[in-house]
């Protein structure tokens, strides 16, 4: 069965290497562009889904 966090993490990762492929054109600075778009995507998501999740339906 898939997890949504998986799932998640797998979508981050693709965007991040589009964004920073295309965005910079050394490799030292994609990859750095790359993990840090990573890392804003991850937060953001669960940070936004804990704040959803206090939210009543």
């Amino acid at each position: 069965m898939t997890d949504h966090l998986l799932l998640l993490i797998a979508f981050a990762f693709f965007v991040s290497v589009v964004f920073a492929v295309l965005q910079r054109d050394e490799p030292r600075a994609q990859v750095r562009l790359g993990a840090m778009l990573f890392g804003a995507f991850v937060a953001a998501a669960v940070i936004l889904g804990w704040l959803m999740y206090a939210l009543p339906l």
